[in-house]
């Protein structure tokens, strides 16, 4: 639903036409001195917030005072509550102090007093005295009858028949595996010293063997290189000739193809000048028909000039002999008749220019067409030439270029060969050398293995020397000590072990 609203205007519309009345304008209810008024109030506005702002701004710096002022106070006193925790943990750090100094004390004269109490006295010491003396004196008597049990031990062994029976059976046994044990050993000994020179004969056999045989492979080798070098040297100089020798041919054929082309080159200017002269006899017959044509038709239009003037004269003579009347209608035939013929004649002589004329054109169109059909002849002539000229010269130009290809492909292969072969000889020449160098070395080797061998049996024969010497040195000495003691022995008896088999069992300990 749509609210009409009733439009405000001034103007209101009378009861006759073109009448109008205004109404007036209402009244201002503002005074007159509102402007001055408006203004006062925003100054005292204006004045009143400026007040606000200074005791605004004083409030800020007292409250930021009051704020500076307690900030400094706390600080204040948390430094002095700081400095007097630190005086009271000084004061408890001096208390303990004092109190560990006199802990300290306490101990120091509790240490002495217990060094006072234990020092030992006169008595304590005589007492430890005769203890350790009593101990001495079992320990001696323990060792007097220990060594009284063994030697009492040692006369029942001394004096018994039997054990003694016993144990020089067991000596006399002992004794013969000694002797049969080192008369083994020096057989074992010898047989080792065989075997390794029997090994080293045979060892010296087989390098003998294995150097002849490797001189033999490698002179056969050597001659087996040779062969190879000249067969390769004979292929190489083979292919060289059949090279030059088709260098050769290639020339001949080069000379023979130049001659056919010269050939070809002189018939073509045969022929070029042979077509121009039958050209120009062509051209002369056509143009003496031409003349001879012309001669026939004026020699024929002189000869009818003559006989129509020779009629011509014959009627004017018959005229001169008619009559006036006759003269007069001769005249007019003749006139007329003279008419016709010139016509006919005129007529003929059209004719015979066109019959000429078609004669000159049918020769000309006939000698065009036979140097047309000639010309194409020989173009098409000449195009074969051309082409097989052409073919001739591709195929020439790839025979020569296969043969090219073929000859440097021959050439990089006998380079390469050569190349091969030169590696082949400096790797012939490298092993060769390398093998020379090892087999010098293995002969220096075997010739300083060989030399150590002997200095090592020499050495070996001079340790035995000397061990045998040494052996017999103190087979002497123990024959003495054995001796010197045999006859303690027999002053005084005891079991005592021989040298010899002493040594020899801490020789078996040792080893």
């Amino acid at each position: 639903m749509m609210v009409q609203h009733t439009r405000r205007c001034r103007e209101y519309t009378g009861p006759t036409p073109n009448s109008v009345a205004i109404r007036a304008k209402p009244t201002n209810k503002r005074p007159v001195e509102y402007l001055i008024l408006e203004g006062r109030r925003r100054d005292e506005l204006r004045d009143q917030a400026i007040a606000e702002t200074k005791y605004q701004n004083q409030c800020d710096l007292k409250s930021e005072w009051e704020k500076a002022t307690d900030k400094r106070i706390q600080r204040n006193t948390i430094v002095r509550r700081v400095d007097r925790l630190m005086q009271s943990e000084t004061f408890n750090l001096e208390d303990r102090r004092e109190r560990l100094r006199e802990m300290l004390l306490k101990e120091e004269e509790d240490h002495i007093k217990e060094m006072e109490a234990k020092e030992e006295t006169t008595i304590e010491r005589q007492a430890k005295m005769r203890e350790r003396a009593k101990f001495l004196k079992q320990k001696h008597e323990q060792e007097r009858l220990q060594f009284v049990q063994e030697k009492l031990d040692q006369r029942w062994r001394e004096e018994c028949e039997e054990l003694r029976a016993t144990l020089s059976k067991r000596h006399q046994d002992d004794v013969f595996t000694e002797r049969s044990d080192q008369i083994r050993m020096k057989e074992e000994q010898k047989k080792r010293e065989k075997e390794i020179e029997s090994m080293y004969a045979d060892l010296w056999e087989k390098d003998v063997q294995a150097k002849k045989l490797r001189e033999e492979q490698a002179a056969h080798e050597q001659m087996e290189r040779n062969r190879e070098t000249l067969r390769i040297l004979q292929l190489q100089s083979e292919a060289i000739e059949k090279q030059k020798e088709e260098e050769k041919q290639l020339k001949e054929m080069e000379a023979a193809w130049l001659a056919e082309q010269q050939k070809m080159r002189e018939q073509e200017e045969e022929f070029l000048r042979q077509e121009k002269v039958r050209k120009q006899q062509a051209a002369k017959r056509a143009r003496d028909i031409s003349i001879r044509l012309k001669n026939e038709k004026e020699a024929r239009e002189k000869q009818e000039e003559l006989a129509l003037d020779m009629k011509i004269l014959e009627k004017l003579l018959d005229d001169t002999r008619n009559e006036a009347m006759e003269d007069k209608q001769r005249k007019k035939e003749l006139r007329e008749e003279n008419l016709r013929f010139m016509q006919y004649c005129a007529l003929n002589r059209k004719e015979e220019e066109e019959r000429e004329k078609a004669l000159e054109n049918h020769v000309n169109a006939e000698v065009e067409k036979q140097w047309a059909k000639k010309m194409e002849q020989y173009r098409k002539e000449r195009a074969a030439r051309k082409r097989l000229m052409e073919n001739v010269m591709k195929t020439r130009q790839e025979q020569m270029e296969e043969r090219k290809r073929i000859a440097n492909a021959l050439k990089d292969a006998e380079f390469a060969e050569k190349e091969a072969m030169f590696q082949a000889w400096q790797e012939h020449e490298r092993i060769e050398k390398a093998n020379k160098e090892r087999a010098l070395q293995k002969n220096r080797d075997y010739q300083a293995h060989l030399s150590m061998q002997i200095d090592y049996q020499a050495q070996m024969k001079q340790k035995e020397k000397d061990e045998e010497r040494e052996e017999f040195l103190l087979g002497q000495e123990a024959e003495k000590e054995y001796q010197r003691r045999l006859k303690e022995a027999l002053q005084r008896p005891a079991n005592k072990i021989h040298p010899i088999r002493l040594m020899a069992s801490h020789r078996s300990k040792s080893n």
